[in-house]
This record gives structure tokens, sequence and C-alpha cells, in this order.
């Protein structure tokens, strides 16, 4: 499938280590690509009030393999983490390159 050589070659090299776990077993790891989401007023370094209130800017856009699941990640019994730091999904989606899946992309918190 030369649709998903490409992504998983990316993420490899150059994502982070993320863990999904049940508890405290690990069920998987997987490189994915997470970067701060930024704003359509470019102001993303720091917490800024806005019409729907305070944000604290502690969402990201998360790229990972089509492989790994992420739809049974429910912060609770099965959570995502970035080294100690959990991550909450607040939404997630598969992309396709024609019928064959190719990455999914997601948005998470961070979780205090």
């Amino acid at each position: 499938m030369h649709s998903n050589k490409i992504p998983s070659a990316i993420f490899g090299r150059m994502g982070l280590e993320l863990t999904i776990k049940k508890g405290a077993q690990t069920v998987n790891t997987f490189y994915g690509l997470l970067q701060p989401l930024r704003y359509k007023n470019k102001i993303y370094l720091k917490g800024v009030a806005t019409e729907l209130g305070y944000d604290s800017l502690k969402k990201y856009l998360l790229l990972s393999p089509a492989d790994i699941d992420l739809s049974d990640v429910d912060g609770t019994e099965i959570a995502l983490y970035r080294e100690n730091t959990h991550l909450s999904i607040d939404h997630t989606e598969k992309v396709y390159f024609g019928s064959s899946p190719c990455y999914t992309w997601s948005i998470v918190s961070k979780e205090e």
C-alpha cells in the first residue's frame, strides 16, 4: 500500500513517541507529529481572552499513522500519553487516499 508508506516514514523519522495505556499497562506505542494549534489571530504563545471565554491554548494537532486506532481512547480507562503528559482527544478523523487510509488527524488537549 503506497499511500501509507510515506506518512509512516515521516512519523518514524520526525515524530514524537506517544503511548496508549490501559490503566498502568502500555497497550501501544507509536510516533506522531504534535504541534500547537494556531488561532486565526496568531496569538498562541500565551493565554488569550476571546469572545467565547479564556483560551489557555493547550490544544494541539496530532497527525498519526492510519493503523493506530485512537477512537477507543476515552481519557479515563484508555489514555494517551507523551512521556508523563496526559493528552485527551477532542476529535479524531482518518484521511483517505482513494479508498486506502493514509493517516489520522486529531485535536488533543493537555491535561493537568
